[in-house]
């Protein structure tokens, strides 16, 4: 053993004193391993980050399952009863908008989750200070108590202690800290649902409006979201069956009008994962990052291995001298892969340095949403380990290979290779090499390209309507403490003050504004012949499409009687009459709307909820068409158009805003401080409201693309990475093969053979070598770009068969594996032949 670290060391001293030699061999290969390294530790971290992550401060996360779609809390009661399947259970409402002021202090919008008493149990956590909720906060009518998440404790409260038993207000009611949550637990779902506080489901509605009236009783109201620890022995598809089978029965008990519709009621997700995704769907979301990695990580390793091929051919005359004296073949690849794995654990360090770095840049990119949806992609220890196991991988992959080759001990054959230029090659090593190259450059690049160009067909979003000098601000009133009424009293009073601004040329109140991820569900409705379609719904004020910029093609919009609760008028799109009446005018149609026939997923963010959308198997309600407004692209889906129906703002809708609270839509001349003017108008009349969310429409544009063009620029650098990987691989492969086959190449020229011919006989390889991994990857990219189609809906409108890629990407890779190849080749036409066979005299 002494032996073996005493020769180890001197073959690292060694290594390192090659590899210092060899400047442009060490300078390419570290740059290249450290690419590769980060761009496959950014993969993995992302989808540890995303899908493989617990749920920080979780006891057993393994243990807890949570139900796909929300549930009343009359059925929470049922479920909770399966003590049979559950060591407990929990609900609670998320994400929940909260104004919270401490002392004299400003009201601050912080969001939060209405919980059970058995939350925190049911997570298995312990307060770092104070207590948790008990079974008497469950009963409505209690003294209103929150619990603050360690952050909020440590932000706003400077670590007190003696925050415990403080008074503080939310939504202008006091409550008392009881607790604090331990450090790093922020709820539930930390990614879609952080949470700073926590308010027991049995406060009053002046403190969750979501809870008015008999939330707490109502079958049809579908917001709880429920988690459940399991019982030692029990699986998920045991408890899934048992609490399937209790929705069926709770739907015969009740008459649910849907009760006899096919399909399962009942899904469970693992509940203890940052991002709940079902077991059966994680190879979907996991599968495309890890081929990325891995071909980015074999496009590495090829190129890097071609260069120490070379390099190893180069150090011929010391290898055969040493094999001549006596070292083993087995010592002597012992000594060559050492010096590769020192590149390697050198381009391991800035390699996952840089992947730090970029996550680090990608966590602190926002959604463009109303609640406050992160990621922490950053790398953990999780995604050192793949850094280490990755480097150690690369290293022994792109090193071992040359060793073999090089320490050959029948050295004739090897020296006779480059004995007679024939127009192709076996297939050696280094040409098998050069062809994994070609191939997983060109499936790279059809990849990333298939998803970018999928991207960009969603960008230039900006259509439908004028987003020049148009502003948004928002606010939510009730959260503040108002009531309904005097919040539709306020902003009665606000647009009419902001109107007669000289510099505001139009303004008005609304629940939706244009090109934004807002959590929105879709509708249901029949029209006269009863047929049923799906459309999305927007809640909006009078004159919105004036400021908005939306032109009108037929009829009006609302009027302000229209706006009185009885109303029951829509404007709809111009996609929903080409969609569902095409030829026909809308106008005067009547349309009858279920205002819970909604249909989740027509573009809400999965996880939010509008509360208004949460209720089920309302009698039907009769409405007619008034107008038509011109279609707004305003979607990330590639479908950007989709039908939409524009309902009233009604004053009882000021009661229970939505999670975006009441946006004001202003226009202004250009040059004026809008913003400004409206702050200041709101102050005149309350000071103690708190604006929130104000920014200007080409703001919210760039806001709502952040994320896809993040995602363009990550997919465009490593489909560029892959491309100069291929490159320079085959341009080493050429240049080995013209030194190599230097002396025949004299000889050839000696006997007449033109610049020209010899510059063909060279090219001949690498075009052969082109074809080949071009076939080869593109039978390999047609197969996942048809995987993609299925998996992600950004790249729905982008073809297999799209001649954009299958024609351009192959083209490109190839004139620059050509040009990469072409250069060395026409060196070769410029050797002296008098000097090439001196020197080999």
């Amino acid at each position: 053993m002494i032996r073996f670290w005493t020769e180890l060391r001197r073959d690292v001293r060694y290594g390192a004193r090659m590899l210092a030699g060899s400047p442009g061999f060490t300078a390419v290969a570290l740059i290249s391993l450290s690419l590769g390294i980060a761009i496959a530790t950014c993969a993995y971290s992302e989808l540890h980050g995303l899908i493989l992550r617990d749920v920080p401060g979780v006891r057993q996360p393994d243990e807890l399952v949570a139900l796909q779609t929300p549930a009343s809390f009359p059925n929470y009661r049922r479920y909770r009863e399966l003590h049979d399947l559950f060591l407990s259970t929990a609900a609670y409402v998320a994400p929940v908008p909260f104004s919270v002021v401490l002392g004299g202090g400003r009201a601050q919008r912080t969001w939060g989750h209405l919980v059970t008493p058995s939350y925190f149990a049911t997570f298995g956590v312990r307060p770092a200070l104070g207590r948790f909720f008990d079974e008497a906060h469950e009963q409505p009518g209690s003294a209103a108590m929150v619990v603050l998440s360690y952050r909020f404790w440590q932000e706003r409260f400077g670590s007190e202690p003696a925050a415990v038993g403080r008074s503080v207000r939310i939504n202008g009611q006091p409550a008392t800290v009881i607790g604090v949550a331990p450090k790093g637990f922020e709820g539930a779902s930390p990614a879609l649902f952080v949470a700073e506080l926590w308010v027991p489901v049995s406060v009053s509605a002046a403190v969750a409006p979501e809870l008015a009236g008999d939330a707490l009783e109502r079958r049809d109201l579908t917001m709880f979201q429920v988690i459940a620890r399991l019982r030692p022995g029990v699986t998920e598809d045991r408890a899934e069956a048992a609490l399937d089978a209790v929705a069926r029965k709770l739907e015969q008990d009740y008459g649910d009008p849907d009760r006899d519709r096919p399909g399962r009621r009942v899904l469970l997700l693992p509940g203890g994962k940052i991002l709940p995704i079902r077991k059966q769907d994680r190879p979907f979301f996991s599968e495309f990052l890890m081929v990325l990695a891995g071909l980015v990580l074999l496009l590495t390793c090829a190129t890097v291995a071609n260069m120490a091929l070379a390099r190893a051919a180069d150090r011929g005359r010391e290898i055969a001298v040493r094999l001549s004296l006596g070292a083993s073949r087995a010592r002597l690849m012992r000594q060559l892969v050492t010096e590769n794995m020192l590149v390697a654990v050198a381009a391991g360090v800035p390699g996952f340095l840089i992947a730090a770095w970029l996550m680090r840049l990608l966590s602190d990119l926002r959604m463009p949403v109303p609640i406050p949806v992160t990621f922490d992609l950053r790398p953990d220890w999780h995604a050192l380990l793949f850094a280490l196991a990755a480097t150690v991988a690369t290293g022994i992959a792109f090193g071992l290979a040359p060793a073999w080759q090089a320490t050959r001990t029948d050295l004739a054959p090897a020296l006779k290779e480059g004995g007679a230029l024939r127009g192709y090659r076996r297939l050696s090593l280094r040409n098998a090499l050069v062809l994994c190259q070609m191939a997983a450059s060109l499936t790279l690049l059809l990849l990333t390209g298939y998803m970018g160009l999928g991207i960009q067909s969603t960008i230039g979003i900006q259509e439908g309507f004028d987003a020049r000098n148009l502003y948004l601000i928002s606010l939510d009133p009730v959260r503040d403490g108002y009531t309904g009424a005097q919040a539709a009293a306020f902003f009665a009073k606000l647009l009419e003050r902001v109107e007669r601004l000289p510099s505001i040329t139009a303004a008005s109140l609304t629940d939706t504004v244009p090109v934004a991820i807002d959590g929105n569900a879709g509708v249901q409705f029949s029209d006269a012949s009863g047929a049923q379609h799906d459309a999305r719904r927007h809640i909006v004020g009078k004159d919105y499409v004036v400021p908005a910029g939306i032109p009108s093609l037929a009829g009006r919009g609302f009027r302000r009687e229209g706006q009185a609760d009885g109303a029951r008028e829509v404007v709809v799109s111009e996609e929903l009459v080409r969609k569902y009446w095409p030829g026909e005018s809308a106008l005067g149609k009547p349309i009858e709307i279920g205002n819970g026939e909604v249909a989740p997923g027509l573009g809400a963010l999965p996880g939010t909820l509008d509360f208004r959308a949460s209720v089920v198997g309302v009698a039907r309600q009769r409405y007619e068409v008034v107008g038509v407004a011109k279609d707004v692209a305003e979607d990330l889906v590639v479908s950007k158009k989709h039908p939409v129906i524009y309902f009233p703002l009604h004053s009882s809708d000021y009661a229970q805003p939505s999670l975006r609270g009441v946006t004001l839509m202003v226009r202004a001349a250009p040059g004026v401080d809008a913003i400004g003017l409206v702050r200041r108008e709101i102050s005149a009349l309350d000071s103690g409201l708190t604006p929130f969310n104000a920014r200007s429409m080409t703001e919210q544009i760039d806001r709502f693309m952040s994320a896809l063009r993040a995602a363009s620029w990550t997919y465009a650098v490593i489909g560029l990475f892959g491309l100069i990987l291929a490159s320079v691989g085959l341009a080493g492969v050429t240049a080995y093969a013209v030194a190599q086959r230097g002396h025949e190449i004299a000889i050839r020229m000696a006997l007449g053979a033109q610049s020209g011919d010899v510059l063909r006989l060279v090219m001949r390889e690498g075009v052969a070598l082109v074809v080949a991994g071009t076939m080869i990857g593109l039978a390999a990219a047609w197969a996942g770009m048809r995987a993609l189609s299925g998996l992600f809906f950004s790249v729905a409108s982008v073809q297999s068969n799209d001649p954009t890629l299958l024609a351009g990407a192959p083209l490109l890779l190839a004139s620059l594996a050509l040009a990469a190849c072409y250069l060395p080749a026409r060196r070769s036409a410029r050797i002296d032949p008098a000097a090439a066979l001196r020197a080999d005299g």
